[in-house]
């Protein structure tokens, strides 16, 4: 017997005060009665297109939806219960002497398709709630459900509604009584394309532009499911040959669990611009690969087959570059485009993976002129994912299809329906809502069910009503496809069900899968894509088939899928670790939740894991870390117990910085220590924690307070004792020298006893690494170095220190390497090297790819906002701004302190322009940041710097609370920010500046202190020297307002015109308007 999920309306029908009617007739009088009762209700149901499913005593319980779906089931069972009471009541038999209410629900239930008895049995949670429903019915009513209630209120008319308490459910729910009702050709071939004439036009126009000449550009057609995005495609392919005869189109078709398959679609382009089979082991992917090559003059030929290999799963390397990677990719469409004109097509693009998003990103910005058109297709979903998708780039189009009019829908169901039964075509067009793909399943279903006489409210009802129809074996073959995704093999159909025990002879019973398939070709429900495989016509027809099927079976599918997948791998193990990994895991949540003692149960979890760990790794070989991270979490939700501290320890190093890493840290600790595991293990994952809480300090909100640290780090030491591995203890001690730097971080200054200790530490850490030639191992004690330079007030020396990590620049991972460019460019900066900052910014920002690592590039982001705010160049701070909102989003709106001075300067340039939509919007990300850290903390103290009205009162001193522990980025600003509201900072503060051994090395915190003494004594001199230092490092806004700020005091005109001359085109508007309001006063 086949089980399926679906979704039906039961009516539940029941006679009110059945026990005192039998009790007043006698035994044969009520049995008679009832008979009569059941025979008008048999006669209702089945006439309304339902089944009478069982009779509980003196109950009917009808269903509406199963076995076969009618689009209206809804309508059709209210129809029921209206007919039903009135039947009733009006025979002469049971009259008024037999009281019926009736309970009306939809709902999900597990169905049996085929029964011996002639029956469908069902369970679920629907049937009890129509029960419940008709419980609360007054003899003669109808009570109705939520859901049922909104797939008919167009055609019945309910009372107010009214919330049921209903044992076992949490909460009560919601019925409506039924007032009664409101008052009053086979289509297979493509059909002309209506309504999307401008939008053709328009690709026509950028691939004339982009083939013949050779401008590249990307094209996004962006759309609700069925509007017609793949129709309109299509139609451009057709014509292609005619704009450039030469072209090859190679199409990457993305699944609907992509986002667990980081590179997957890109394997059918490779193959196909390669011209390998797709079972092809990876040996012959990376001779293909080298030989399509040869010839294009490509240096680094051995990398660039090993990096376009590893990222479908056929390299040998284990680790690489994600830049190479994505350059590698690059690369390749360019040669292929030089070869040939090329049409890239990205299908169901919101389904794809970050990774695979970001390398798209990155191929959209080719080099050179190359006749090269890319072509994504997504649904709206992936603009919430990307909010800046394509923006900014003059190679790119893209086309928001809307739904079509009236007038062109109904000119596409004419056509559908071929001249036949014109009065549907209104309704139909109603139904449609402009969904093309929905019109078009409307008027298949009414040319298969001619007699019917409703319409389906959903596409989704529309596709399940021409499922029903299918014979047996034509539904089955579509729903074991809807698990394999968008696209299906019959070998992989086969793998699904083992065959009959005793299979009849050739040319006797069920046919074979070959000719169901080529029926269900006919009848348009799938393609052929070539040899076995077959594609759906629309993604929605296999999540409709997807969701008839059971949990139960989903499970025992995916399984058979992971296992038939598995069988095939052979060398391919990585290029399909993911897709087994995906069907495994899917087996195994259903098979836990239903089975979880069952010993079969246990291997398909254990399968999982492991097939999910393998696809963490081969996602991290390809420098998709965050695709990594899902797989290791997906692992970690179904691993046992021992299984635990490996994982979580390898998701701490996976993941980026911030509460997550910390949190996987600190379980893996706690795991390691309660299963007794090597010192070696829990030193590693202790150095991971002491290094994400002490260095990354500003991406933990939820810091360890001081006499925490001090027990973590002395928990450290005594298990260090134990361990020999060089490696371990290496990371270990690079660890310790970063204790100066947190404690600032805290509110104390490490004492010199303590500089001294972290400082042995990280050159102890920097001696291990070079022994050991790990270049990210140098680069973190190095940057440990730097941090006792910053502590001591040395940020000289911290700048050489950051600047010996950048020479190992390509043996560097990507953090390592743009953390390396955000200390240079904070050292540069603060020393008052702008020129530098903005260079080494730019350089590092260069080599980042879109999406990748976003909260270490937050970092980069964040000063190089800072350096061009003090430059001048505020309309690109303002883009860096913007950037650096989105990597906020991207990270998971993180606890991200460190970016913080960069929404501040944003914060400067929208409070000077008066902009107040920007100045809301960094305001607002700027306090949301701060608020997640504690009060009395470094990035807390800072909640508000966004509000208006933190200039006009004196609390904007005490706001601030300047002071020596202050960064000295933010004492500048400080400074700068109450200069510009006349407000002068505190003397002390000053004083502490100007006293400062080290003041002539942070020549603009210097030239704020000149400025603030020179404003408040009229001392030209100070002035003079702070407008020489700020000239001097090119902070050309604020030397204008102390050119505007001496010239007030002096009365030089000239001077003070000068001044408004550079904020005037800076669009100072703040300062403009208070420098002539001074200079009227």
């Amino acid at each position: 017997m086949a089980e399926e999920r679906r979704v039906v309306t039961v009516l539940f029908a029941d006679v009110a005060g059945s026990t005192a009617l039998g009790d007043t007739l006698d035994p044969e009088d009520f049995r008679n009665l009832l008979r009569r009762y059941y025979e008008v209700a048999r006669e209702t149901v089945v006439e309304h297109g339902g089944i009478l499913e069982k009779f509980i005593g003196d109950a009917v319980v009808a269903v509406f939806g199963f076995p076969q779906a009618h689009d209206d089931d809804p309508r059709r069972a209210l129809s029921a219960a209206l007919a039903l009471r009135e039947r009733v009541q009006q025979d002469a038999s049971l009259g008024e002497g037999l009281p019926i209410r009736i309970g009306v629900n939809t709902g999900e239930v597990v169905a049996i398709r085929e029964s011996a008895a002639g029956d469908f049995p069902l369970t679920g949670d629907a049937v009890n709630v129509a029960a419940r429903l008709q419980a609360a019915a007054e003899p003669w009513g109808i009570v109705c459900g939520e859901r049922t209630v909104a797939s008919a209120r167009a055609a019945f008319e309910f009372g107010p509604a009214a919330l049921l308490e209903v044992r076992g459910k949490p909460q009560p729910i919601r019925a409506l009584p039924l007032l009664g009702r409101a008052p009053a050709g086979r289509v297979a071939t493509r059909t002309a394309l209506i309504g999307r004439g401008a939008d053709l036009e328009q690709i026509e126009l950028v691939a004339r532009r982009a083939l013949q000449e050779q401008r590249p550009f990307l094209v996004s057609i962006i759309a609700p499911a069925g509007v017609g995005k793949t129709r309109l495609l299509e139609e451009f392919l057709d014509r292609l040959p005619a704009i450039e005869s030469r072209a090859t189109v190679a199409i990457a078709q993305c699944l609907p669990y992509g986002q667990r398959l980081t590179y997957w679609p890109l394997r059918g382009v490779l193959y196909r611009l390669i011209g390998v089979p797709d079972d092809a082991n990876p040996p012959t992917v990376r001779r293909a690969i080298r030989a399509w090559l040869e010839g294009s003059g490509l240096e680094a030929m051995d990398r660039a087959v090993e990096l376009l290999a590893a990222t479908i799963g056929a390299g040998e390397t284990e680790v690489m570059d994600r830049s190479a990677l994505l350059a590698a990719w690059r690369t390749f469409f360019e040669v292929a485009a030089r070869r040939t004109p090329l049409v890239l097509v990205f299908e169901d693009l919101h389904w794809s993976s970050d990774s695979l998003l970001d390398l798209f990103e990155f191929v959209m910005l080719p080099r050179g002129e190359l006749p090269l058109l890319m072509i994504a297709l997504s649904r709206p979903e992936l603009l919430d994912r990307r909010p800046g998708w394509g923006g900014g780039r003059r190679n790119y189009v893209s086309i928001s299809l809307e739904p079509l009019s009236n007038r062109d829908s109904a000119e596409l169901v004419e056509q559908l329906l071929e001249g036949r039964a014109p009065e549907l075509v209104e309704r139909v067009v109603q139904r449609a809502e402009g969904n093309p793909f929905f019109a078009g399943e409307l008027v298949r279903s009414i040319m298969e069910r001619p007699s019917g006489d409703q319409l389906p409210d959903t596409v989704q009802a529309t596709v399940l009503a021409r499922l029903d129809l299918l014979q047996p074996a034509e539904r089955r073959l579509i729903q074991l496809g809807s698990i394999y995704g968008r696209a299906f093999r019959l070998a992989g159909i086969r793998a699904l069900e083992a065959p009959p025990p005793n299979p009849p002879p050739d040319g006797e019973g069920k046919p074979g899968l070959e000719d169901v398939a080529e029926r269900l070709m006919e009848k348009d429900l799938v393609r052929s894509a070539g040899g076995d495989l077959f594609t759906f016509r629309h993604i929605l027809i296999r999540e409709v088939a997807y969701q008839t099927l059971t949990r139960a079976e989903r499970g025992r599918l995916h399984a058979a899928a992971a296992a038939w997948l598995e069988g095939l791998a052979g060398e391919r193990e990585d290029a399909l670790a993911e897709l087994i990994a995906y069907h495994y895991r899917e087996a195994a949540a259903i098979a836990i939740a239903q089975r979880p003692n069952d010993p079969q149960t246990e291997g398909i979890r254990h399968k999982a894991v492991d097939w999910l760990s393998r696809a963490a790794e081969v996602a991290a070989a390809a420098a998709a870390s965050l695709e990594g991270s899902r797989h290791l979490r997906s692992a970690i939700e179904l691993a046992e117990q021992n299984r635990l501290p490996d994982l979580y320890q390898r998701l701490g190093e996976m993941a980026e910085s911030g509460e997550f890493v910390a949190e996987a840290y600190r379980t893996a600790l706690r795991l390691c220590r309660e299963q007794g595991r090597p010192p070696t293990q829990e030193l590693q994952v202790l150095a991971g924690l002491l290094n994400i809480y002490m260095r990354s300090q500003g991406s933990v909100a939820n810091r360890l307070s001081e006499a925490a640290m001090a027990e973590l780090r002395q928990e450290a030491r005594a298990v260090a004792e134990k361990v020999t591995d060089e490696r371990t203890l290496a990371t270990y001690f690079a660890a310790e020298g970063f204790v100066p730097f947190w404690l600032r971080g805290a509110g104390r200054e490490a004492s010199a006893e303590e500089i001294a200790a972290a400082t042995r530490s990280a050159e102890q850490a920097l001696d291990m690494a070079r022994h050991l030639d790990d270049a990210n191992l140098q680069s973190m004690a190095l940057d440990a170095l730097a941090g006792t330079g910053q502590i001591q007030d040395d940020w000289r020396r911290a700048r050489e220190y950051s600047r010996q990590r950048l020479t190992f620049q390509d043996r560097l991972n990507m953090v390592e390497k743009i953390d390396a460019h955000s200390m240079v460019s904070w050292s540069a900066a603060l020393l008052g090297d702008l020129d530098e900052a903005e260079r080494v910014s730019a350089q590092g920002l260069a080599q980042v790819q879109p999406g990748q690592i976003p909260a270490w590039t937050l970092h980069l982001v964040a000063w190089r906002v800072y350096v061009l705010t003090l430059l001048g160049r505020w309309d690109e701070a303002l883009t860096m701004a913007d950037w650096a909102a989105q990597l906020w989003v991207d990270s998971g709106r993180s606890s991200a302190g460190y970016a913080l001075r960069g929404f501040m300067a944003a914060i400067d340039i929208a409070r000077a322009r008066q902009d107040e939509r920007l100045l809301d919007r960094y305001g607002t990300i700027h306090d949301e940041i701060s608020s997640a850290f504690a009060e009395g903390t470094q990035f807390r103290r800072w909640i508000g710097y966004g509000r208006r009205d933190l200039g006009s009162g004196e609390d904007a001193v005490r706001y601030f609370r300047l002071g020596p522990m202050l960064q000295l980025e933010r004492l500048e600003r400080g400074f700068s920010f109450l200069l510009d509201h006349d407000r002068p900072p505190p003397s002390e503060t000053v004083r502490y500046v100007m006293a400062n051994p080290h003041a002539e090395d942070f020549p603009l915190l210097l030239a704020q202190a000149e400025r603030a003494m020179g404003v408040a004594d009229r001392d030209l001199g100070r002035l003079g020297r702070s407008l020489a230092l700020l000239e001097r490092a090119g902070a050309l806004p604020y030397a204008a307002r102390v050119r505007c700020e001496r010239a007030l005091i002096t009365g030089d005109r000239a001077e003070l015109e000068a001044g408004l001359r550079v904020l005037e085109r800076l669009g100072d508007a703040d300062q403009v308007a208070r420098f002539e309001r001074l200079a009227v006063g």
